[in-house]
């Protein structure tokens, strides 16, 4: 079990660094993985473990994370208690991030993440962040996006330290998205995504916590989203693309391995 374990985790690595590679990354931070320890937290597949297990998260991230509620593809549809988000849709991983307020679906109150974990002590949270302030995070570094990150985290754990966090990789771009509000073009923004994605497994690595990397189900041989998979803007996603999403978090059960070792 220790030798596929290992053997997931270089698989994981390799795919986000080639895919990088082809967008131009030369100096992305390296990751290493230890093949004398039994590390856990890159997610390998696992067989289907079916709705139940998606009915078991609740996903909090930007506009791309609501989405899912947007696109009806949880239970409930669009009427689904599964995902956290502000009114306006969207948030920012940045040094507030805390104490953001979300509308509680159960009750339509304003809460805090760390409030609404309390109050209800999910059994699995996904957070997905990185393309909201890409530009701002690589410009201050690998630091403080830990720290952004782990405000949020620590809010989570405290809270409701039974809950399993799992850190997904940011959603990727696609080569012709609107750039207009954006200081750099699409493929450098594209290696920014891959930085990020990178930095949130070596997080995941350090905290313990478990690293879901649908990114590499989304993008073609340059890195770029599939524009199969992409609304008008570039970066949205449609219905097809969240429900491939969907079965690749079906098919990489967190707690898989521990069950059948």
């Amino acid at each position: 079990m220790k030798y596929k374990l290992s053997i997931i985790l270089f698989l994981s690595f390799a795919i986000i660094l080639s895919s990088c590679a082809n967008i131009g990354s030369e100096n992305f931070p390296t990751f290493a993985t230890d093949t004398d320890t039994n590390e856990t937290f890159a997610l390998g597949e696992t067989p289907d473990a079916g709705q139940e297990y998606i009915d078991s998260f609740i996903f909090i991230g930007e506009s791309t994370t609501y989405h899912l509620k947007s696109r009806g593809v949880l239970s409930g549809g669009k009427e689904t208690k599964q995902v956290w988000s502000p009114s306006s849709g969207t948030m920012t991983l940045d040094a507030i991030i805390s104490g953001v307020k979300i509308i509680y679906p159960p009750t339509g109150e304003e809460l805090t993440i760390g409030q609404a974990a309390k109050r209800s002590t999910p059994k699995r949270v996904a957070l997905t962040f990185g393309l909201n302030g890409a530009v701002t995070k690589i410009k201050r570094g690998k630091e403080y996006f830990f720290s952004c990150y782990l405000s949020l985290i620590d809010e989570i754990r405290s809270n409701s330290p039974n809950t399993i966090i799992i850190l997904q990789s940011c959603f990727p771009i696609a080569s012709d998205m609107d750039m207009s509000s954006y200081t750099v073009d699409a493929k450098l923004l594209s290696r920014y995504i891959c930085t990020i994605n990178l930095w949130t497994a070596d997080l995941a690595k350090s905290e313990g916590l478990f690293y879901l990397n649908t990114w590499e189900i989304l993008t073609d041989s340059n890195g770029f989203l599939y524009k199969k998979y992409s609304a008008e803007d570039g970066y949205h996603l449609n219905t097809e693309a969240y429900l491939k999403i969907l079965e690749y978090i079906r098919t990489h059960k967190d707690d898989f391995y521990e069950n059948n070792n």
